[in-house]
């Protein structure tokens, strides 16, 4: 095995392990703040909290990932989210929460960036789509095997148990990366000044780049305000973690079909992902058992799988065989997504009179994320 194949086998590996460790927190997080008296409104604006960093971050984790190489820049994050968990047995208002998830948001943007890119590094470009969607798989399996275990053992062990166990998943991803036996750094990068460059980026990608903000506003919403939305509902802690870990498994499922199936090119993932996105959104509004919240969700997590690895491909050439500042620019895209769905979500949970509100606010930026990219896809792909 080469070292860069190590290296992506050592990378896969550790996401896989810090992914499930805070699949285990994740579910935990708007009940343990509702408990300490969090509103929607606070959960939204912890979700914010969570989501602002990555707004700006994940630019400068590709920039920084291009310069130092890629495994530097993803031990910062792994680092990062391995401690959250102690400092969420610490906190003791939803203010903490929200300042913890602040930090954990800051941490996050050196994760999937300098992933994605050390994968563009290594792969050639007919068959990046499906590593990336290989790596995504393994990460989002993480996210649904977490949740599994939250709920095992949540109604036994409290949410201090739950975190605690999260914490200890999660020391073993940096000890995971031991096994790459060197870092990959880019060839080189594109020429011109930084601000040349994202203009000629969102230029090329704009379509994409809408596509990828529609779903991460979506998949924000699921995370930190549907679960409250749950309990609302009388679902158990158990069956409010299991729906969300139907999310990741759904994900898990999208990221390796869009590997296999014959004839799905990144035009015909994203067209198909976003439409899918949209059905599901409203099927949500309707979702009142644990079955039809659970296959909704499903239904999100594999539109969303599809989706992603086939825009990321396409945005990984933007610049070429520079793949820092392109990807960085989308998973800034994803922060945007995170910043605004939890916070109109939440709003729209506490002050609306229909407490659907927010999954016909997903379905309705769905519809014109596919309108737009239906309209405006030109980036260059194979059909």
């Amino acid at each position: 095995m080469t070292m860069s194949k190590r290296s992506v086998v050592a990378l896969t590996l550790s996401m896989f392990l810090i992914t499930t460790s805070m699949g285990i927190a994740n579910p935990a997080v708007p009940l343990y703040a509702k408990d300490l008296g969090a509103t929607y409104t606070d959960l939204g604006l912890i979700g914010v909290a969570w989501s602002a960093p990555y707004c700006f971050f994940p630019v400068l984790a590709g920039l920084w990932s291009d310069r130092v190489g890629r495994l530097k820049v993803f031990l910062v994050g792994v680092l990062t989210s391995v401690v959250v968990p102690l400092l969420l047995l610490a906190s003791k208002s939803p203010l903490d929460i929200a300042l913890v998830r602040l930090f954990h948001g800051v941490g996050l943007s050196f994760l999937w960036v300098p992933g994605e890119a050390l994968i563009s590094d290594v792969t050639k470009e007919d068959e990046r789509a499906r590593q990336l969607g290989l790596f995504n798989a393994s990460w989002a399996m993480g996210y649904f095997i977490g949740p599994m275990i939250s709920a095992s053992i949540v109604e036994r062990v409290g949410y201090t148990g739950v975190f605690w166990t999260s914490f200890y998943v999660g020391l073993a991803s940096p000890l995971a990366l031991l096994l790459a036996e060197g870092d990959v750094k880019p060839g080189r990068t594109a020429g011109g000044d930084v601000m040349s460059r994202v203009k000629e980026i969102l230029s090329k990608g704009s379509a994409l780049y809408l596509a990828v903000t529609s779903s991460s506003i979506v998949i924000s919403i699921i995370y930190s305000v549907y679960p409250a939305y749950l309990r609302e509902l009388r679902f158990t802690d158990s069956e409010v973690s299991l729906v969300v870990g139907a999310v990741a498994a759904a994900r898990a499922a999208g990221f390796w079909s869009a590997t296999v199936i014959p004839g799905l090119s990144e035009r015909r993932a994203v067209y198909f992902g976003l439409s899918l996105q949209t059905m599901a959104s409203l099927f949500m509004v309707l979702a009142r058992d644990f079955a039809s919240a659970a296959l909704a969700v499903a239904m999100v997590g594999y539109a969303i799988g599809v989706l992603v690895p086939a825009s990321t491909s396409a945005i990984s050439r933007t610049l070429g065989r520079e793949f820092g500042l392109p990807l960085g620019m989308m998973e800034s895209m994803f922060g945007i997504g995170w910043v605004v769905g939890p916070g109109v979500g939440g709003v729209l949970a506490d002050y609306s009179s229909w407490s659907p509100s927010p999954y016909l606010f997903m379905a309705l930026v769905s519809t014109t994320s596919l309108a737009y990219f239906v309209a405006r896809s030109r980036w260059r792909v194979e059909d």
